[in-house]
């Protein structure tokens, strides 16, 4: 029969010896079974090796062996000086094996991100001249817990809200965006967590890797390291006085670039406020090509003198995208922000809103509302900008007088930040490290490059701090920067002393 016939080949074919386990996995495994067992308890120290190797009869190279594969795989740690211990697990059960090597599974778009200069993190410092965020003490935290425990009361809020955002909110800010000549729409309008992400929403919607996109030169730091990120090919164009350089412009936009990122209310790193005439030009030249405009507005209520210009959202609202925040003016933790702009693309934003978090958090949006009807938010306005018009006056007025002659400095009309161009052969970098070491924190021109590279100027921020802490640290960099300035000045000079002398050394040989 088959069967017996195949039986009979079996029999007739030797016999496969099991694969033999090496001696230094059968006490891993050995160990491994006793922890799970509870025998070991996390932390608890292991006999030594040369212990284990005696009381198992096995060489101690064998032993050690087996520990350290205990160790890959996650289930020992070994201290200097203080042996090996059984690891530390989450309550959900024994690490099973060596943990995932981040670098081999990371994706490209993580990689890309992680290449980034680091985010500059809050250190002990005596003086912070980097940061945007304002100051703690100037917070109206009471007033605004006092709201956010009553809303708290409303139990839908603290259900899932629409992907749009709160609509009473909308309403609101659609009517303060009307006053600016903005004819935004609350069913046109989309919440979302401050402009950072409004503005990685956009990015997402419209960017695949190796599309163009005009950036100023220089320009908002987290904006370029998104763009990167997304693999972006960004193309700078000059700014002037007034604002992004018409015919730069127009040459970028020859390259058909997926839209034109711009701050014209105190624009960061330069504290520029772009005219109105300059604006109206910038406006038709995107409109004539076809191009989206996306406005970063995020500093537009920090206004301390005079009158802000149309925003390009009333000027050509069909290809303008509005980017506006309350974190910058308020709290920062508190992240509300909107974009406003055609309906249709809006709604198209607010579908991939709806992937990435589903919602924003309606309760805090909704104290964020009473906030702004109520009053509280203008009266903060005026409060905050008191004071930044002061340290504004104070920052211009010691950078012209403390910082080697040839610095240039707008004097910016509102904002948090001034631009400082330094002398020739200044390294902005250099000046950043030096101050730091003074114990300034302050952040150099390079990080605002579209290229990142190095450039002899400073961006200094006026938000956080007393006008007593500002001066002083406005002191302790200036006296950096005439150092560099002066070592520059010496090897500007050196060249030229050895051209002297070769050409000296040259007749002598004559």
């Amino acid at each position: 029969m088959p069967g017996m016939a195949t039986n009979a080949a079996n029999a007739e074919r030797p016999a496969i010896p099991a694969p033999r386990v090496p001696l230094y996995r059968t006490i891993a495994d050995a160990i491994i079974r006793d922890i799970r067992r509870g025998r070991h308890v996390e932390g608890e120290r292991l006999p030594a090796s040369r212990d284990l190797a005696r009381s198992l009869e096995v060489n101690r190279a064998t032993v050690h062996q087996a520990l350290q594969t205990l160790k890959r795989e996650g289930w020992v740690e070994t201290n200097k000086g203080g042996g090996t211990r059984v690891a530390r697990r989450s309550s959900a059960g024994p690490v099973l094996g060596p943990a995932p090597a981040w670098d081999r599974i990371a994706s490209s778009l993580l990689t890309r991100i992680l290449a980034e200069p680091p985010a500059v993190e809050p250190v002990a410092v005596p003086y912070d001249l980097s940061r945007l965020a304002p100051d703690e003490r100037d917070f109206p935290a009471a007033a605004f817990a006092a709201l956010l425990a009553d809303v708290a009361r409303d139990g839908s809020l603290l259900s899932y809200g629409s992907p749009f955002g709160y609509r009473p909110l909308r309403e609101t800010l659609a009517a303060r965006l009307a006053k600016r000549g903005i004819p935004a729409d609350p069913d046109a309008l989309l919440i979302v967590n401050g402009a950072q992400q409004g503005l990685d929403l956009i990015t997402r919607s419209l960017v695949d890797p190796g599309d163009s996109v005009v950036v100023e030169t220089p320009s908002y730091a987290g904006a370029l390291s998104l763009l990167r990120a997304h693999r972006a090919r960004l193309l700078g164009v000059p700014l002037d006085g007034d604002g992004l350089v018409p015919a730069a412009l127009e040459r970028a936009l020859v390259e058909k670039p997926k839209f034109v990122y711009t701050i014209p209310d105190f624009q960061n790193p330069t504290g520029l406020l772009s005219s109105a005439p300059r604006r109206a030009e910038i406006a038709r030249i995107a409109a004539a090509a076809g191009v989206l405009l996306v406005e970063d507005a995020f500093d537009a209520d920090l206004l301390v003198e005079g009158e802000l210009p149309p925003p390009f959202a009333a000027l050509a609202p069909g290809h303008v995208i509005h980017l506006g925040t309350i974190s910058k003016a308020l709290f920062p933790g508190v992240r509300v922000g909107w974009i406003s702009g055609p309906r249709e693309f809006v709604h198209r934003l607010a579908a991939l809103k709806r992937v990435g978090e589903l919602t924003s958090p309606p309760v805090l949006q909704a104290a964020v509302n009473l906030f702004l009807v109520q009053g509280d938010y203008d009266r903060h306005l005026a409060r905050m900008r008191s004071r930044l018009k002061n340290r504004l006056a104070l920052a211009h007025r010691t950078i012209l007088g403390r910082f080697p002659i040839g610095t240039r400095a707008l004097k910016p009309s509102g904002g948090y930040v001034l631009w400082a161009e330094l002398p020739p052969g200044v390294s902005g970098r250099a000046l950043a490290a030096a101050a730091r070491e003074k114990g300034v924190l302050l952040s150099a021109g390079a990080d605002f490059q579209p290229d990142q590279a190095d450039v002899s100027a400073i961006r200094i921020s006026v938000a956080r701090g007393s006008g007593a802490d500002l001066a002083k640290a406005l002191e302790i960099v200036g006296a950096a920067a005439r150092d560099l300035a002066r070592q520059a000045a010496r090897r500007q000079k050196t060249p030229a002393k050895e051209t002297k002398d070769a050409a000296e050394a040259a007749l002598i040989q004559i």
